[in-house]
């Protein structure tokens, strides 16, 4: 773009020197407007940096709630699975040792969750446009605020197994039928657990698809060409060079070009023809057509209409 200002900076300057006098006067207007010109795209570059850094944030925070709620649900199995150790019914000291394992996994989980906490309050304060990827900030938030709710009913389960392992030790001698019972009470605790565990397993579930949305709002799909390439294709309407069918959105993902509209600013046709068209209509100020290629100069403006852009050509 600013090889651009240049050449045609030049080329107005060589047609007013050689048609009159007071090029002067033309010449140094036409450096103030590519001084502002150059200054507002500075401000955009800028503007599109941010943004994507932001967006880059974005993810990698999620990938990490998304790992440590991973972490919790894994230790989570290992205490059901402790739970049901047949040694639980054995000595007091195998009883006891499982107990250790418990608290250590018990202790992990709480530590997992003020992290994911913490993950969330950084996520909340960037600054995020893409409603998609705000929904899935929401959803990532509802799932941690239900994780919290299922730790503290573990917490509570783990707890009373203290309290009856504390209770069965200064009992043991003497009433050793009283341990039965309550570790059949335990066992019932634990069936609760299983259930509680089934629920986060369809949680996590849910949040591995995060990945699928945020790689689908990076995709753009481009399709070019003249008026009879685009109507064969089911593109362009047929009675208006500027109106498209209902189905162009399949149609220019079937026969287009997908591109990533983070890392593209310009879209080139190639071949013969000049771009006439760019549809949908869209900010004009957010693009530039220059012959057979269109530079993007607002990737955030441009995109915003739609993911789908159709360049026709004369």
């Amino acid at each position: 773009m600013k090889l651009s200002y240049v050449a045609l900076l030049f080329g107005i300057v060589g047609v007013f020197f050689s048609s009159c006098n007071n090029y002067q006067e033309q010449y140094n207007a036409l450096v103030e407007k590519n001084a502002v010109d150059q200054k507002r795209l500075h401000e955009l570059e800028e503007e599109d940096r941010l943004v994507r850094g932001e967006y880059s944030l974005a993810i990698e925070t999620l990938n990490s709630i998304e790992d440590t709620l991973r972490t919790i649900t894994t230790n989570e199995k290992k205490i059901q699975e402790l739970t049901q150790q047949k040694e639980f019914n054995g000595t007091l000291s195998q009883r006891q040792a499982i107990m250790a394992k418990l608290q250590v996994l018990r202790d992990e989980n709480e530590a997992a969750k003020d992290a994911a906490k913490s993950m969330q309050r950084r996520v909340r304060s960037y600054q995020i446009e893409n409603q998609q990827l705000k929904k899935m900030i929401a959803q990532a938030e509802t799932r941690i605020l239900e994780k919290e709710e299922d730790l503290k009913e573990a917490r509570y389960i783990i707890d009373d197994m203290e309290l009856a392992l504390a209770k069965m030790e200064g009992q043991l001698t003497q009433k050793s039928g009283q341990l039965d019972d309550a570790y059949k009470d335990l066992k019932e605790r634990n069936e609760t657990l299983t259930e509680t565990n089934d629920k986060l397993a369809t949680t996590i579930a849910d949040l591995e698809t995060k990945n699928d949305f945020i790689d689908e709002q990076a995709k753009a799909y481009v399709a070019c060409g003249n008026k009879k390439v685009l109507r064969k294709a089911g593109i362009l309407s047929k009675v208006s060079m500027k109106k498209l069918t209902k189905t162009y959105q399949q149609f220019v993902r079937q026969n287009g070009d997908e591109i990533d509209y983070f890392n593209n600013d310009q879209i080139d046709c190639g071949g013969d023809g000049e771009i006439i068209y760019v549809l949908p209509i869209r900010d004009e100020s957010s693009y530039e057509i220059q012959g057979s290629v269109l530079l993007i100069k607002n990737s955030k403006a441009f995109w915003a209409t739609d993911k789908t852009v159709v360049l026709v050509k004369n």
